[in-house]
C-alpha cells in the first residue's frame, strides 16, 4: 500500500509540472508570451475579462489594417479571425469559472456589454465587406460573430444574477457582523459581571481574614 501511495504521489507531482505547462503552450497558439503574461498578472475576475477584451479589440484593429493592405492578406486575416474566437471561448470560460465560484466580476461584465457589441458591429460589417469575404472563410466569420452574440447574452444574464447576489451577501455579512457585535457586547457584559464577583468574593475573604485575626 505504501509503495502505491508513493507512486500516485510521483504521478501526480508530474500532473502537476505537466498540466500548466500544456496550458501555456496552448495559450501560445494565438497569444503572444507577453499576453500570456497580461493574464497571469489579472487574477482579478473583472480585470482579467478587460484584459480578454483588449486582446480582441487587438486582432479585430489588425483584421481591418488587412483588409485595407494591397497585397494577398487572406492567411493573415483568418488567423487573426481564427485568434479572436480562441480568446473570445477563453473569456466565456473566464466568465462561467468565476460565476460557478461566486467571483464578483460585475466591473469586467459592464464593460464586456459595453464594448462587445461594439465590436460585433465590426464583425457584422467583416461578414457584408466584400474585401472581408475575399480574405475570409465566410464559415468563421459567423462562428465569431455567433460567438460573441453568446458571450454577450451569458455576460447579460451573469450580470443580473451577481447584482442580485452579492447585495444580499453584503446584507447577510452586515447581519453577521450585527450579530459578532451582540455577542461581544453579551460576553463584556458576562465579562464584567464574574469581575464583579469576584471583587465581591475577595473582599469578603480580605474581610473574613481580618476578623479571624
Amino acid at each position: 500500500m505504501k509503495r502505491l501511495s508513493v507512486r500516485f504521489a510521483f504521478v501526480l507531482a508530474i500532473l502537476v509540472l505537466f498540466l500548466p505547462l500544456c496550458a501555456l503552450a496552448q495559450n501560445q497558439d494565438y497569444l503572444t508570451s507577453a499576453e500570456v503574461n497580461k493574464l497571469r498578472d489579472a487574477q482579478d475576475p473583472s480585470e482579467r475579462i478587460k484584459v480578454y477584451l483588449a486582446f480582441e479589440q487587438d486582432r479585430l484593429s489588425r483584421m481591418e489594417a488587412a483588409i485595407g493592405s494591397n497585397g494577398d492578406t487572406r492567411d493573415s486575416f483568418d488567423e487573426l479571425l481564427n485568434q479572436y474566437i480562441s480568446i473570445d471561448n477563453e473569456l466565456k470560460d473566464w466568465i462561467q469559472y468565476q460565476y460557478d465560484h461566486d467571483g464578483d466580476m460585475r466591473k469586467g461584465l459592464r464593460a464586456l456589454l459595453d464594448e462587445g457589441p461594439k465590436q460585433l458591429e465590426v464583425l457584422r460589417h467583416f461578414q457584408t465587406s466584400g474585401d472581408a469575404e475575399a480574405k475570409a472563410d465566410s464559415s468563421s466569420l459567423r462562428d465569431a460573430i455567433a460567438d460573441m452574440s453568446d458571450t454577450l447574452d451569458g455576460a447579460t444574464q451573469a450580470l443580473a444574477a451577481q447584482d442580485k447576489k452579492f447585495p444580499e451577501m453584503k446584507a447577510s455579512a452586515k447581519a453577521e457582523e450585527r450579530e459578532l457585535k451582540m455577542q461581544r457586547k453579551e460576553q463584556e457584559k458576562l465579562n464584567k459581571k464574574e469581575r464583579k464577583m469576584r471583587n465581591k468574593q475577595r473582599k469578603k475573604e480580605n474581610s473574613d481574614n481580618s476578623s479571624d485575626n
